[in-house]
C-alpha cells in the first residue's frame, strides 16, 4: 500500500498540486462543477444547557439566553455559569445598592423594587461612640455619653430622659428587663448600676466597681468590670468573675443561645456560659484564628457572629459568619462555621459591631466609606445577603433594633436614624458575568426587560457590559445603556451589538418622587455563536490517478484506498485543517466522511471522490516575511496577517 505525503516532505505543497492538509498529511481536492468546496458559518445549535429562568425563555429561539426573574439568592456571585453551581445561584447576583431584593408581597409575582430611605431623628455627639440602645415596652432608649434619650412613638420624636446617675458618669450599657431599664455607667475610676421605671423613677443598685457593659439573659444579667465577666442578679449581688480575660481584653457582646449563653471577647474567643440552677458557669469556648469576635446573636437555631481582622495600617476587614452550637464532652462549642460575607475596604473599619434579628432576617451595619454607612441583610429562607438601608452619614453602627417593623440604628458621630416610608429615588443591581459555560466569543444581540406599570416620573434602565471587570463598579466606563423605559407595562427589548466572551447587565430604578417607586419583574440577554465557528466541506480526490501541475498524470495503485481510509480514521477526532487557496486555518473536529456510493465505481477510478466535513473555528494565519525592513522580523521568518 502506498503512503500519504506529509507537509514535512514538501516545501511548497500548493505548487506541487496539493490543495489542503489535515494535520500533517497533504491532500488534493476534487473540485468540479457539481462538487464545490464550501466554507460557511456554523448553524446556531440548540443549547445543550438551558440557563434561562423565565418560562417564556424555554422556547426554541436561536442563541442562548441569560435571564433572571428572581434575585432573592443574594449578592456576591461573580460568574453566573460555573462548575459546582447550586440551585440558589440562579437567583444570585453580584452587587446592589438602594434596591430591595428580598421583601415580596404575597400573591404577586416577584419584583425588584427600591428600598426605603432613612432619616436622622436625633443627633448624638458621644465621645466614645458607645450609643447603647434598649427597648422597654414601647419606649426606645439611646445613650449619648451622660445623656439618655427616649422615644415613645417608635422613633419619630425624641426627648431627654432624666436619670439618677452620678454627675460625670458616661452611660456604657443599657439592658431591658421586664418593665425596667438597667443602666451601667462609669467615669473611668468609679461606676454604678441603676434601674429606671417607665415613669422616670431611678434606683441605684450597685456602686462598688467600674461597671461597663450589661446584658439581660435568662432572668439574670451579665455585667463586665474591666477584663472580667460577672453575673448580676438585678438587685445587690454581683458574683465573682465567671471568666477573667487576659489583661486589656474585654467582652464585646452576649446572646442567649438556648442551651447556653454565648459571650464574644476581644481575646479572639467565644465563651459558653451555662445556667446551672441559676448560676452561670463556663462550659466551653471556641477560639477564632486571627480574628476578633465583635457581636453575636442566635436566631431559629443558628448562631451568627461578626468579626474583625486588623491588618497593617488602618485596614480592618469585617466578616459575618453562621455556625451551629454543638456539645462535645459536656462542653458547648461552635461548629460548621460558614463565612457569609466579607467586607474588605481600604482605609475603613468595615466590621460588623451589632446584630439584630427578625422572623426571617439578620441585620448588621457596615461603614463602607468616608461618606456612607449601610445596613446589610441576611435572608434566612434563601441564605442570601445583600446591601440594605443607606445612611446619609459615615460611622460605625453599634446599636440596631426593629420597632413597629421599622429599623432604627445609631451611626457613630451622627445620631439616631429611622427607616421611613419614603422610597429611595435611585437604586441599581448588577448581575453576575455570563458566558454559558464556554470560552468562545459571543455575539450579544438583544436585551430585554419586563416591568409592571410605570407611573409618571418613574423609569427603569437596563445597561450591559462586555468587560469582565465591568461588574466591579456601577460607574465603570464599559456600561452601555440599551433600555430606558419610562412608561407602559410589559416587555421591552432592544438590539445589542457586542462581541465578547462575557456579558453582564445592570438594572437602574429611578423615581422623581419618594412616595412611589418603579419595579421590574425580569431581565434577559441573548447571545449567538460567533461567525468564527465554521463548517467546511471539501471534495477530496480518492482516485489512484495523480494530476500534478505541468507534469503528466500518473497512476498509483491503491492510492485512492489509502487516502479514503486515512480520512475515515480521522472521523470524530480533532484536527487542524489548512487550506492553501483561499488561505484558511481551521481547528476543529472531522464530523463525517461522505463517499458518493451512488455512482458505485471502484475506489481508484479517476472519477472517485469523497467529501470531508470539518466543524471548527478560524485561526490566525501566518505567512512568510517578504521584507526585512520592519523590526528585523526577517530574522524570525514569520509575519502575522489579518
Amino acid at each position: 500500500m502506498p503512503r500519504l505525503t506529509t507537509q514535512a516532505e514538501v516545501s511548497n505543497p500548493k505548487r506541487k498540486g496539493y490543495d489542503f492538509r489535515v494535520d500533517d498529511f497533504l491532500f488534493r481536492a476534487a473540485v468540479g462543477p457539481n462538487r464545490q468546496m464550501t466554507i460557511q458559518s456554523s448553524d446556531v445549535q440548540t443549547q445543550d444547557l438551558n440557563v434561562a429562568q423565565n418560562p417564556e425563555d424555554f422556547t426554541r429561539n436561536i442563541g442562548r439566553i441569560y435571564s433572571r426573574n428572581n434575585f432573592s439568592g443574594g449578592s456576591n456571585l461573580d460568574m453566573a455559569h460555573k462548575r459546582g453551581m447550586s440551585e440558589l445561584d440562579t437567583t444570585r447576583f453580584w452587587d446592589s445598592n438602594g434596591v430591595d431584593v428580598f421583601t415580596q408581597n404575597k400573591g404577586t409575582p416577584y419584583s425588584l423594587k427600591l428600598l426605603f430611605q432613612t432619616e436622622l431623628e436625633q443627633a448624638l455627639s458621644s465621645s466614645d461612640g458607645d450609643n447603647a440602645m434598649a427597648v422597654v415596652g414601647t419606649t426606645i432608649y439611646v445613650s449619648d455619653d451622660e445623656t439618655l434619650y427616649k422615644s415613645t412613638d417608635g422613633g419619630d420624636t425624641w426627648s431627654t430622659q432624666s436619670e439618677g446617675l452620678t454627675a460625670g458618669y458616661n452611660i456604657k450599657g443599657l439592658a431591658a428587663h421586664g418593665d425596667l431599664l438597667y443602666i451601667t455607667a462609669n467615669n473611668g475610676s468609679a461606676g454604678e448600676i441603676e434601674s429606671l421605671t417607665s415613669d422616670g423613677t431611678s434606683t441605684q443598685k450597685m456602686s462598688a466597681a467600674i461597671y461597663d457593659k450589661i446584658w439581660s439573659v435568662k432572668g439574670q444579667f451579665i455585667v463586665t468590670i474591666g477584663n472580667a465577666i460577672h453575673q448580676y442578679d438585678g438587685a445587690t449581688t454581683v458574683s465573682s468573675a465567671i471568666i477573667t480575660l487576659p489583661s486589656g481584653q474585654t467582652c464585646t457582646d452576649v446572646t442567649d443561645a438556648g442551651a447556653v449563653i454565648l459571650a464574644t471577647a476581644s481575646d479572639g474567643r467565644i465563651y459558653s456560659l451555662k445556667d446551672v440552677s441559676g448560676t452561670f458557669t463556663a462550659k466551653g469556648q471556641t477560639e477564632l484564628s486571627g480574628e476578633t469576635p465583635t457581636c453575636i446573636i442566635e436566631n431559629q437555631g443558628q448562631v451568627f457572629y461578626g468579626t474583625k481582622e486588623t491588618q497593617t495600617g488602618s485596614k480592618v476587614i469585617g466578616r459575618l459568619y453562621r455556625a451551629e452550637l454543638v456539645t462535645a464532652d459536656d462542653l458547648y462549642v461552635l461548629a460548621n462555621n460558614q463565612l457569609i460575607k466579607e467586607w474588605n475596604i481600604d482605609g475603613v473599619d468595615a466590621s460588623p459591631y451589632k446584630l439584630t434579628a427578625t422572623r426571617d432576617s439578620i441585620y448588621t451595619g457596615i461603614k463602607e466609606s468616608g461618606s456612607n454607612s449601610y445596613l446589610w441583610r441576611y435572608y434566612l429562607p434563601t441564605a442570601g445577603v445583600a446591601r440594605d438601608l443607606k445612611y446619609g452619614a459615615s460611622g460605625i453602627i453599634k446599636s440596631l433594633t426593629v420597632v413597629n417593623e421599622k429599623l432604627i440604628s445609631t451611626v457613630q458621630g451622627s445620631g439616631v436614624y429611622q427607616e421611613t416610608s419614603n422610597y429611595e429615588t435611585e437604586g441599581y443591581l448588577i448581575t453576575a458575568n455570563a458566558d454559558f459555560f464556554t470560552a468562545e466569543q459571543k455575539q450579544w444581540v438583544e436585551a430585554q426587560a419586563e416591568t409592571p406599570e410605570l407611573l409618571s416620573g418613574q423609569s427603569v434602565e437596563l445597561h450591559v457590559t462586555d468587560d469582565i471587570e465591568g461588574i466591579t463598579s456601577s460607574t465603570h466606563t464599559s456600561w452601555d445603556k440599551v433600555l430606558d423605559i419610562q412608561s407602559g407595562v410589559g416587555t421591552v427589548s432592544a438590539q445589542v451589538d457586542k462581541i465578547s466572551r462575557y456579558g453582564a447587565m445592570k438594572i437602574v430604578l429611578k423615581s422623581q418622587g419618594s412616595s412611589n417607586a418603579p419595579e421590574i419583574n425580569s431581565i434577559s440577554y441573548r447571545a449567538l455563536a460567533r461567525p468564527e465557528l465554521v463548517v467546511v466541506q471539501i471534495p477530496v480526490n480518492i482516485s489512484d490517478r495523480v494530476e500534478r501541475p505541468f507534469r503528466k498524470p500518473i497512476t498509483v495503485k491503491n492510492l485512492g484506498e489509502t487516502i479514503y481510509q486515512s480520512l475515515k480514521d480521522k472521523e470524530g477526532t480533532p484536527v487542524t485543517l489548512e487550506i492553501y487557496d483561499p488561505s484558511e486555518v481551521i481547528r476543529g473536529v472531522v464530523e463525517s466522511i461522505q463517499y458518493p456510493i451512488q455512482s458505485n465505481p471502484e475506489i481508484g477510478s479517476v472519477t472517485q471522490y469523497a467529501v470531508i466535513t470539518i466543524r471548527g473555528t478560524r485561526q490566525e494565519v501566518y505567512g512568510t516575511v517578504t521584507s526585512g525592513d520592519i523590526l528585523a522580523v526577517n530574522a524570525l521568518g514569520i509575519m502575522r496577517f489579518g
